[in-house]
Order: structure tokens, then C-alpha cells, then sequence
């Protein structure tokens, strides 16, 4: 188990965002939503339950995806050779921890 698991998607799409280094102007981060924009253009980000905010993050870690054979397909698992698997119901849930867990094993290397 790690430490995202037990997190709520609004903690962990603010940790995705600090850890994409989305460019911007302006973002809110004490809502309850994570918005980013130039002060007038707001636009949400929200890769928890987003497709496109989410694939993007595949591509900057090299995550690989299938289902989960072992739980009938209900569930997917989401993995690189630096982290263990991340399995949860949810395509994007899992691509946003295995993103944090790659982007903390990146860190630790420094």
C-alpha cells in the first residue's frame, strides 16, 4: 500500500499539478477543485476523473496499463519498472498515484 492510496482525489490532483509543472499564470488551489488559468481564463484540472488531463501523465512517465486478470477485470493496473503496481477501479485514480510514486522514485534519485 502507498501513501496516495487513502488520499481523496481533490489531494491528489493538487499533487498532481505540483508535480507536472503545468505552466501557468494564476492557479486556485484552495477550493474544491484545482483550477489554473492566466487570472480571467480559469480552466479545471482534474485528472482523477479526466481523460485528458490524465494520458498526458502516461506518456511523461512511460506507464504501462492493462486489467487486472486476477480481479475479473473490474480493476486496472498501472506500473513502471520503478514502482510497484498501482490497482484501483479507476483508469485514472491509478494512473495519477503510479505518476506520484514515479515522480517520488525520481526525486529520491537526486
Amino acid at each position: 500500500m502507498n501513501k496516495y492510496t487513502e488520499m481523496s482525489d481533490l489531494e491528489i490532483n493538487k499533487r498532481v499539478f505540483v508535480a507536472a509543472k503545468i505552466e501557468h499564470e494564476d492557479t486556485d488551489l484552495h477550493s474544491n477543485k484545482v483550477f489554473y488559468g492566466d487570472g480571467a481564463n480559469w480552466i479545471e484540472f482534474n485528472p482523477c476523473n479526466n481523460p485528458s488531463d490524465a494520458f498526458p501523465l502516461i506518456i511523461d512517465v512511460k506507464l504501462s496499463i492493462h486489467p487486472d486478470f486476477y480481479n475479473d477485470c473490474e480493476s486496472w493496473v498501472v506500473r513502471t519498472v520503478h514502482i510497484p503496481p498501482v490497482k484501483d477501479e479507476s483508469l485514472t485514480r491509478a494512473i495519477c498515484i503510479a505518476y506520484l510514486l514515479m515522480k517520488d522514485a525520481e526525486n529520491e534519485e537526486v
